[in-house]
């Protein structure tokens, strides 16, 4: 029998496992989506590559600073729970 302990610690990392794997998906969907609208704009209008170029920095710079957001947001909120940062009465 696995301690209890031990059971949350091994469901943490598959956790933190499932996390990293659904914004490296986001990352790369996102990209390739933006980049592919960019494509089509470009064939359509014969504009290449100045769309698929633009859309594609567009969606990483957008996705990168989601990412940063989120882990300044996620770090501060861990943060407030720290015993020693609690400011007393």
């Amino acid at each position: 029998m696995v301690p209890a302990g031990e059971r949350r610690d091994q469901r943490d990392t598959w956790h933190g496992f499932s996390n990293a794997f659904s914004h490296a998906f986001e990352i790369a969907a996102i990209t390739a989506i933006f980049a592919l609208i960019g494509v089509w704009i470009d064939h359509r209008f014969g504009t290449r590559p100045a769309f698929t170029i633009a859309l594609t920095l567009f969606a990483v710079v957008g996705v990168g600073l989601r990412a940063y957001l989120t882990y300044t947001h996620q770090i501060e909120r861990e943060e407030e729970a720290k015993p020693w940062l609690r400011k007393n009465p």
